[in-house]
């Protein structure tokens, strides 16, 4: 029961880690957010801020504040995805922990869900993130390529059947190979 051990303790450490970066991810959301308020308040005129009674001009005129204004809600759409992601991955390790090991059907739902969730969510956040680029008549900026979320998504979707296996074992249903394969 070693191996158990290290694996609830790995997963333990992962989910601290997971609390981290939801929290990092939240945070840098609400500083994209407020960043396009300022940029918007200060487009229409408004001071954003002001310093001995003079305003401080912290945005650039011109096209690079459409620029700007895509970055900033670009990201925002970006890690909201990743924030909704971490918070099922805390679900999981919430699950994981409460039932001691990995190996139980729900566990296995769960990480199955995430996986699909991988690859569908960060595809729809590009989608989202293209078209406010596309509406600002800014620049692409950056890669959104989403090769490495898929490939995350079909990780978990392959583990997901071995934690499903792994949970059929625990439970003495050990399933019978047919003769065809």
């Amino acid at each position: 029961m070693k191996s158990l051990q290290t694996i609830q303790k790995t997963f333990r450490v992962f989910q601290i880690l997971t609390k981290i970066a939801f929290v990092f991810s939240i945070v840098g959301a609400s500083i994209c957010a407020v960043g396009a308020l300022c940029a918007a308040a200060w487009y229409t005129g408004g001071t954003v801020f002001s310093l001995f009674g003079e305003p401080v001009t912290i945005f650039a005129s011109g096209e690079g504040l459409n620029q700007m204004l895509a970055a900033l809600l670009s990201d925002l759409v970006f890690l909201t995805a990743d924030a909704i992601l971490l918070a099922f991955a805390g679900q999981y390790f919430k699950t994981e922990q409460a039932a001691g090991t990995p190996f139980t059907e729900d566990g296995a739902n769960l990480i199955r869900k995430l996986g699909i969730r991988c690859i569908w969510m960060p595809i729809v956040a590009a989608v989202i993130a293209a078209v406010i680029v596309v509406c600002l008549g800014a620049e692409k900026g950056g890669d959104i390529s989403n090769l490495s979320s898929v490939a995350t998504g079909i990780v978990l979707i392959l583990a997901s059947l071995i934690f499903r296996y792994g949970a059929e074992l625990e439970a003495g249903n050990r399933p019978q190979l047919s003769e065809e394969a």
